[in-house]
């Protein structure tokens, strides 16, 4: 200590003569809006390659992590494809099979916005108009639901996600069939409420919920969750549980886009029958 102060005491002159100049720039800056905005333009272009680094750098690490997930996801896309596929006729088989037309195509998109922790959240994908992406088409992971398009421009689109007030998703238990809605009540981004659950269903924590088809925008049996706690409603017409969603909103990298490809003769078939 009493060397510091010795050393202090005899560079006190380098010190006070730093300590003039920080309060020269300082008064320079704040008074003459030139050099103010040549500060500002000087610290936004730091603070941007500074941010850009920081995200290049948090993308490499967690690069393994986004592989392996789209690894699995694809093989879960390519060991059920199948199911991507419509069968047109039970009672006839063709040389050049036309027994199963092509009946959903998926779009990948990368995740470049996301929200969570709002009453209601939005995704924003880096695919539009110019790859084929329409309102109201669902967007999925895997064979995870996320949400649906509800905004397109040529390149990006936006997605409202699962965790938002105006979502409701058909769902049915997995085990039974038995049908129930699906929605986001707020607060944390891991669980949901389960709806209209049938007097009669016997609920177990774990029992899997997955998409009904009842709907045009997702297919049957993309998984939403598992149940994680239910209430029995005396009084009620109906009894309710909290879901696990199977999605973790909180960490989406790539999704993709379903595209219905009999979407149109569908919403045709509803326009004459009205």
């Amino acid at each position: 200590m009493r060397y510091l102060l010795y050393f202090l005491q005899k560079q006190y002159i380098y010190f006070l003569f730093l300590a003039l100049e920080a309060i020269s720039l300082l008064l320079l800056f704040n008074y003459n809006d030139y050099q103010n905005s040549a500060l500002a333009g000087i610290s936004n272009g730091i603070a941007g390659s500074v941010l850009n680094l920081s995200s290049n750098v948090s993308e490499y690490f967690s690069l393994r992590r986004v592989n392996r997930i789209l690894a699995e996801d694809n093989a879960r896309l390519h060991s059920n494809r199948s199911e991507a596929f419509y069968k047109a006729d039970t009672g006839s088989f063709y040389q050049h099979d036309t027994l199963y037309k092509l009946e959903y195509r998926y779009i990948s998109a990368k995740v470049i916005n996301n929200s969570t922790d709002k009453r209601n959240n939005f995704l924003m994908l880096n695919k539009g108009h110019r790859q084929g992406i329409e309102n109201h088409m669902g967007v999925i992971m895997g064979d995870r639901i996320i949400g649906q398009v509800v905004s397109v421009s040529d390149h990006f689109c936006w997605v409202m996600s699962l965790l938002n007030k105006d979502s409701r998703i058909s769902g049915k238990f997995k085990k039974n069939n038995q049908l129930v809605n699906i929605e986001w009540g707020g607060g944390d981004y891991r669980l949901g409420e389960v709806k209209e659950i049938p007097k009669h269903v016997v609920i177990h924590k774990g029992d899997t919920i997955i998409t009904s088809g009842n709907s045009d925008i997702f297919p049957e049996g993309l998984l939403i969750g598992t149940i994680d706690k239910f209430t029995i409603a005396q009084e009620e017409n109906f009894n309710y549980a909290t879901i696990t969603f199977a999605t973790d909103f909180n960490s989406l990298s790539f999704v993709e886009v379903l595209i219905d490809m009999m979407r149109q003769e569908k919403e045709n078939l509803k326009k004459s029958f009205k």
